[in-house]
């Protein structure tokens, strides 16, 4: 349908209430965009026209109350919503997602940041209205700043956001003119349920479910109840009801279990607390279903923190802290958001896991997220029940509304796959023309977060607006194989640099800054170079080399352009790692702290470009390299043994290690069984070190060897405890690391099992200082 141009206001707001009867009737949204400096009348009508159809609502009022005249603004409306209001700070929205709402109101005028406009527009149901209003959606905005590079930013993400809203039904424009386009499209509404015909989980939590759906995906829970090792994995869209499924389903197995004399215990765990507030507040809905009422703990902002009965508990708890506790389920909501090492960790210490995840847009990309799940599957051999849904709850099917959305957003983009490698032609795209084209910009974002899981709306953003971020691409005759995004960092001027060696951070120069901190090397902030934010080759062209081939394409510009060095920081995950190492890049800094939504450290790797840079990253390897060995029992305990044994292997920076005669005696004594390894504990920890510092030597230990030396002998971890991290036995980790000891102790000393076992005082030099 093509655009009415309305005379006036007041046939503008009479197109409005036809298209909201309507929407009331097919249970579908409506959209109103309003874009001018006077924007407070047009506001006012729209809300009034709302209301003449509703006598009361559940409304959403979405502004940064802190800002300059945001509650003012508020203000001036309230007194027109009519019914429960809820005024929502943009920064706390995450708290209510999975609540539902009849009219959502978002105040742009301080801020336009894609995620927060993504995650509370879903909160409208079917029959609702959205308004979003500003005065200008590039003007004076905190997102938009803070992309800035020395004041300069580019407008292409808004300039395809506008365009976007004229091109979708369900969608009404006042700017410098009134536009309205009313959707003629057709809705499907869900029709009335039906149980299935054979059900495990008790009748009374069939009927909280909200969709045929929710019923089937209920009952295929019950396998978590079955022996043996299983993981069932539940993704959708948003709004499909996946994470209340996932609580009545807790409520059922709770009541399976609660007569049993063993007590049951189950964990959710999510990136927060808000994120998990669905599946526990449908626990406790379902239990109440049965008869049961838990006793309640609740957060300092009134969210469920656990549920407990006479012979139960259900609990959050942190990511990180999942890995370790114990129960009977682990129920991982928001799973997309959460570091893969986390993911892998779950499975190996949990019997039973349901992950739930979304599947566009707001948390992750839900197709990498299942394809490192298929993944992580098969090489640990478990039993996984793979399912979806598709039926939205809050409105119809069809709904205009979401179909602008995920247009707007990106968030359904799709790489193709292309077919002819035989020519591949490396090029820095124009952005301008790749947002106007909507077939590439999905091809080129769509390799980006098949990819990368970890991805939001806010990401497009900065790709496009970031004077700084340049997108560089790989394509055949048919379509884009690979894709890099990179940001221009560097060139700092002093003031920057003194404040980055006082602790002050700033945006747009992340590799700088931690190098800074962390090597103290003044000279760094003064070079220039690129950071590669993201690297990907589509799905079906991946172990070919392409990606090592266009990272080479990278260097050799970078160089052309005179620039001192390529990098790029990552959470680190030992695949990733080794892909970087591989090409040549060394490991200059793991942050001290891990991530404790995603369980990983940030990594930075550099590959320097120039003498001053080779120079300066030589210094800041080796400083890195003694910090991680010195610090590894302490800072990086947590630290997995396969990401370290890869940063010790890429940090090729040289340091003579010796060992005295008295602790190459202890070794032998160790390799004869005269001693146990305690005894010779010391004496190996400086065969081991010497080992990593060395960077001259022509020949390798096995990485389950490095990895046995790594947990046991430098961060100290107890048996048990190793065993778990590094998955085998024992007997096995026990054998691979006398057999490391052995080869490091005759390759550099020539000391066996039959070396002596004693030395006399006339043996020792000035080793030690005598008394």
């Amino acid at each position: 349908m093509s655009w009415l141009i309305v005379e006036s206001r007041e046939d503008f707001l009479s197109k409005l209430r036809e298209a909201m009867v309507d929407a009331r009737r097919r249970f579908y949204r409506n959209l109103v965009f309003i874009e001018k400096e006077n924007f407070m009348d047009d506001l006012s009508d729209v809300i009034s026209a709302f209301f003449e159809g509703a006598k009361e609502a559940r409304v959403a009022y979405a502004f940064h109350p802190w800002a300059d005249g945001a509650k003012e603004r508020f203000e001036l409306i309230r007194g027109q919503l009519r019914g429960k209001v809820d005024d929502i700070d943009y920064s706390s929205s995450e708290y209510y997602l999975g609540k539902t709402y009849d009219l959502v109101v978002l105040d742009l005028v301080d801020n336009f940041q894609p995620n927060y406009l993504g995650r509370l527009t879903d909160l409208a149901s079917g029959g609702g209205l959205v308004i979003m209003y500003t005065n200008d959606l590039t003007k004076d905005k905190l997102f938009r700043n803070s992309i800035a590079k020395r004041g300069v930013i580019y407008e292409y993400y808004e300039e395809r956001f506008r365009r976007k809203l004229r091109e979708h039904e369900g969608v009404f424009l006042a700017g410098s003119e009134y536009l309205g386009k009313p959707f003629t499209g057709e809705v499907k509404v869900s029709q009335a349920k039906s149980l299935p015909k054979r059900i495990w989980f008790p009748k009374e939590l069939h009927e909280l479910c909200a969709s045929e759906d929710q019923n089937k995906v209920l009952e295929e829970f019950r396998t978590l109840n079955r022996g043996g090792s299983r993981v069932l994995v539940l993704v959708a869209p948003r709004g499909r009801g996946k994470s209340a499924v996932a609580g009545l389903a807790l409520a059922g197995l709770t009541w399976e279990r609660m007569n049993s004399e063993r007590r049951f215990r189950a964990v959710i765990t999510a990136p927060s607390l808000s994120s998990a507030s669905q599946v526990m507040e449908f626990a406790r809905l379902g239990l109440k279903s049965l008869g049961d009422e838990p006793d309640v703990t609740l957060s300092d902002v009134g969210l469920i923190r656990s549920l407990k009965g006479d012979n139960y508990s259900i609990v959050y708890v942190n990511p990180e802290t999942a890995v370790n506790e114990e129960g009977e389920v682990l129920v991982v909501d928001e799973a997309a958001a959460i570091g893969v090492n986390l993911l892998a960790q779950y499975v190996n210490n949990w019997k039973k896991v349901a992950f739930i995840s979304t599947i566009y847009g707001y948390e992750g990309s839900g197709k990498a997220f299942l394809r490192y799940l298929r993944n992580l599957m098969a090489e640990k051999k478990v039993w996984t029940r793979w399912l979806t849904m598709n039926r939205p709850l809050r409105y119809a099917e069809g709904d205009p509304i979401e179909k602008w959305l995920y247009d707007a957003l990106v968030l359904n983009a799709e790489p193709i796959s292309p077919k002819d490698l035989e020519l591949l032609e490396y090029e820095t795209l124009d952005k301008g023309e790749l947002f106007r084209d909507d077939s590439s910009l999905s091809q080129v974002y769509g390799i980006l977060v098949s990819a990368h899981y970890r991805n939001n709306p806010d990401d497009l953003m900065i790709m496009g607006d970031g004077p700084h971020h340049v997108i560089k691409a790989m394509r055949s005759r048919d379509g884009y194989v690979a894709v890099s995004q990179i940001s221009e960092e560097g060139g700092l001027q002093d003031t920057m640099i003194d404040l980055s060696l006082r602790g002050g951070t700033f945006d747009g120069d992340l590799i700088p800054d931690r190098l800074l901190k962390h090597s103290r090397i003044r000279d760094i902030g003064n070079m220039r170079g690129w950071r590669i934010v993201r690297i990907a080759v589509v799905q079906e062209s991946q172990g070919m080399g392409i990606g090592s081939a266009m990272l080479n394409f990278i260097v050799s510009d970078a160089e052309r352009q005179g620039l001192d060095w390529v990098g790029s920081s990552f959470m680190g995950d030992p695949k990733v790692l080794r892909f970087w190492v591989k090409n040549g890049f060394y490991p200059v800094h793991v942050s001290p702290k891990r991530n404790e939504k995603f369980g990983d450290f940030p990594v930075v790797v550099i590959k320097p470009l120039t003498d001053r840079a080779r120079k300066a990253v030589g210094v800041a390897t080796a400083i890195f390299k003694e910090k991680l060995l010195n610090t590894i029992h302490d800072v990086y305990f947590n630290m997995t043994p396969d990401m370290a044994v890869i940063l010790l292997r890429g940090a090729k920076t040289h340091r003579e290690i010796a060992v005295s005669r008295v602790y190459l005696a202890k070794i032998a004594a160790f390799l004869q069984g005269s001693s146990p390894y305690e005894s010779s504990a010391d004496g190996i920890h400086l065969l081991v070190q010497k080992y990593f510092w060395d960077s001259k030597r022509d020949w390798e230990l096995t990485e389950d060897h490095e990895r046995v030396l790594v947990a046991k002998v430098l961060q100290g971890r107890p048996w048990s405890y190793l065993i778990s991290t590094i998955g085998m036995s024992r007997s096995r980790a026990t054998e691979l690391l006398y057999e490391a000891v052995s080869i490091l102790a005759k390759k550099y000393y020539n000391v066996t099992e039959e070396s002596q076992l004693g030395i006399s005082l006339e043996d020792l030099g000035d080793e030690f200082t005598t008394l």
